[in-house]
């Protein structure tokens, strides 16, 4: 059992499906709409301060849910999109909720996170992806070198972002499947997953800064890339 919270998030849970609620704890301003979603879930009232303490963490917005723990997705369904997110050393719960937020909505993206040195689909990674982690095909496996190599077996094209990748990511081909390699916010991506990288690309910027947030990277990566390509 785990404890997600967040509006979102157990709103998300709900209407996903994939896990089992054992209650619901709300603040009293939200008994009456989360009651109404939960249809039989025990739902409580509680105080902000038992929020707090049950929670660790005072961003719950006053709702919150005791249920079963995260189902990754098996690696062979997200292999069956058309594209793919590989995670590699990424270790902020912000950033990989982000990018799960963002690679779902935009392009339906699966994910794939390694089991070592990243941030796992926890309670906070839920929250920072505003419950999309709930829809999402997220794979967590033991190396990430293996899934790139398995991925272009199955005709993927791996394109791996840096500040120092060779080319602009407008000038990246239009791929039928895609897998975007993103490293971590230290450590970048590692040499030994950048020689699976088909290519690599970097974002092109008009100033002297050159640095930007991995999730706001692979954001950029993800509408450039599948969305915007799509349109043309």
């Amino acid at each position: 059992m785990e404890v997600i919270y967040g509006k979102n998030p157990v709103m998300e849970a709900l209407a996903a499906g994939k896990r089992t609620f054992y209650e619901i704890l709300v603040a009293r301003q939200h008994y009456d709409e989360i009651a109404r979603a939960a249809g039989k879930i025990r739902v409580i009232t509680l105080s902000r301060k038992e929020l707090d303490h049950i929670t660790k963490s005072t961003f719950h917005q006053g709702v919150a849910a005791r249920v079963s723990p995260f189902r990754y997705t098996p690696l062979k369904e997200v292999m069956e999109k058309k594209v793919v997110v590989l995670l590699d050393s990424v270790e902020d719960p912000q950033n990989t909720g982000s990018i799960i937020r963002t690679a779902y909505a935009l392009a339906d993206a699966g994910i794939v996170i390694p089991e070592d040195r990243a941030a796992h689909v926890t309670p906070a990674v839920i929250k920072a992806s505003a419950g999309a982690a709930e829809h999402a095909a997220v794979a967590r496996v033991k190396n990430l070198r293996t899934v790139a190599k398995e991925l272009k077996k199955e005709g993927f094209w791996v394109v791996g972002l840096d500040a120092r990748g060779a080319v602009p990511l407008s000038e990246v081909p239009s791929y039928d499947r895609l897998a975007v390699l993103v490293g971590g916010e230290d450590t970048g991506i590692r040499s030994g997953m950048e020689k699976e990288a088909d290519l690599m690309a970097h974002i092109p910027m008009r100033s002297s800064f050159n640095s930007l947030n991995v999730s706001q990277s692979a954001a950029i990566a993800i509408y450039e890339l599948v969305v915007r390509k799509a349109g043309k």
